[in-house]
């Protein structure tokens, strides 16, 4: 009985299991309520993000009204988790196409031929030297803003750092004996880099990929606060910021609040990719050891 007491309590539990460590929890569940306050939006919401109340104009926080109302009356709180939907959705869909087409372009720059490297290696230099915000404003005055437009220009401004990470990461693999020896058995290069290179740089991919949605969320925010973002009525962090800049001095909630949402949220996803490094690279310490 003793020993199976004790047998019980040396038992490590769940989360030294899975190595979770206090950075990668906090992030975890910070990003966790923050997702579930968006998705429960009409729940939490007293209004629609629509609502206009001419009766109850720049109110501050109260109990009716939690975050306090806007320039024509919308109730704040409803306009964050509203706009915390669009900014996310956005930021996601951004990061996933900008993960993707940097990791081809990565792969390509590590097992293609020697022009297609050439060419990959300089589309990453001009692409890593060329100012996003630049960009998004040569592609906004040429066609409308909209969320497909800022979605492109997310992707556009951010596969180039993803590229450079997973040509780095494949090269070193290249030359692992694991490869040379697919190589020698008549792999193809597609093969080699699908199924044995690109295991090895997914820990990092997921990384980057907490990274690049933190980044994503603050560079929606930065465009549509330019008004080259999701245009109104939808709301968004942004947009919402870019509403009360001119009652900055006034009515401090119109933009200190939905800033507040964008800090939390890339504070999450930053404390999960940091959480993410340390635990991959105490995985490849230990393989190293063995």
């Amino acid at each position: 009985m003793a020993a199976a007491e004790t047998t019980v309590a040396t038992r490590p539990g769940l989360v030294a299991r899975l190595r979770l460590g206090p950075a990668l929890i906090a992030g975890i569940v910070l990003l966790a309520l923050i997702i579930l306050s968006a998705v429960l939006a009409p729940v939490l919401a007293p209004a629609g993000p629509a609502v206009v109340d001419l009766g109850s104009v720049r109110l501050p926080p109260s109990a009716d009204h939690w975050a306090g109302t806007d320039a024509i009356g919308r109730d704040l709180l409803a306009r964050i988790l509203y706009g915390g939907q669009v900014s996310l959705l956005v930021a996601g869909a951004g990061m996933i196409g900008s993960l993707a087409f940097g990791t081809l372009m990565g792969m390509l720059g590590a097992f293609g031929s020697y022009w297609v490297r050439a060419v990959v290696d300089r589309a990453i230099d001009i692409q890593l030297a060329f100012p996003y915000v630049l960009l998004a404003i040569a592609i906004t005055s040429a066609v409308k803003p909209s969320t497909g437009v800022l979605i492109l220009l997310m992707v556009l401004a951010a596969w180039a750092g993803a590229a450079r990470v997973v040509r780095s990461i494949a090269l070193q693999e290249r030359g692992k004996d694991y490869v040379k020896a697919a190589t020698v058995i008549g792999a193809s290069p597609f093969r080699i880099a699908l199924f044995h290179v690109f295991p090895s740089v997914l820990p990092s991919l997921l990384v980057l990929a907490a990274m690049q949605m933190a980044a994503m969320i603050v560079f929606e925010a930065t465009l549509s606060f330019l008004g080259m973002g999701v245009q109104p009525p939808t709301p968004s962090w942004g947009g919402i910021m870019l509403d009360g800049k001119n009652y900055i001095t006034s009515s401090w909630w119109l933009t200190t609040l939905p800033g507040l949402a964008i800090v939390l949220t890339s504070l999450s996803l930053v404390l999960i990719g940091d959480g993410l490094q340390a635990r991959t690279d105490a995985s490849r310490s230990r393989e190293g050891d063995e």
